[in-house]
């Protein structure tokens, strides 16, 4: 008879190796395929890391809207996902000032007037310091949306103080 011990592990190393297997699926041969369809596309690959998701780095520069604002963006990758740079950034003090990110970018509208084409946006929770200068901000690691463009706002008018349409860094040749 077995010990106790013994008769564990050998159990344990049988559950261990009856999940790693792994069968290769059949081919379908082109034969069995209906006249006149088409294969069945697979979805695209996922990014291998949530950095990559975010397409940084991105870079952009604040159009004032509801007040003058002034500086940049800058979202670049991390190990955990993204960080958000607001630079040089001067605007009107405001406590009430978030950032927010947009699936859509900035454009005219039919009366002349600044706004975010797709109204598709995230608040990502960042309420906006009172002085002038540069903060960041961690982002989530993977994006719900393609990110077009940075806006702050306040968020209790929803008023748009200015917004930053991103753009990947220029390549020098």
């Amino acid at each position: 008879m077995m010990p106790v011990g013994r008769v564990l592990a050998v159990a344990a190393v049988a559950v261990i190796l009856t999940g790693c297997t792994y069968a290769e699926p059949a081919a379908v041969p082109d034969a069995q395929t209906p006249e006149g369809s088409a294969p069945i596309p697979y979805p695209s690959p996922t990014p291998t890391s949530a950095a990559a998701s975010w397409g940084a780095p991105l870079s952009g520069r604040f159009i004032s809207q509801a007040a003058r604002t002034t500086g940049g963006v800058l979202i670049t990758g991390t190990a955990a996902g993204a960080t958000l740079t607001l630079e040089g950034v001067s605007i009107a003090s405001n406590p009430n000032l978030k950032v927010v990110l947009n699936k859509g970018a900035l454009s005219k509208d039919p009366s002349g007037n600044m706004v975010v084409e797709d109204p598709n946006s995230v608040d990502i929770g960042a309420q906006l310091k009172p002085s002038p200068g540069s903060q960041s901000f961690q982002l989530p690691p993977f994006p719900p949306f393609k990110v077009q463009s940075v806006t702050i706002v306040d968020w209790q008018t929803h008023v748009a103080y200015g917004t930053a349409d991103l753009t990947p860094p220029a390549v020098s040749k």
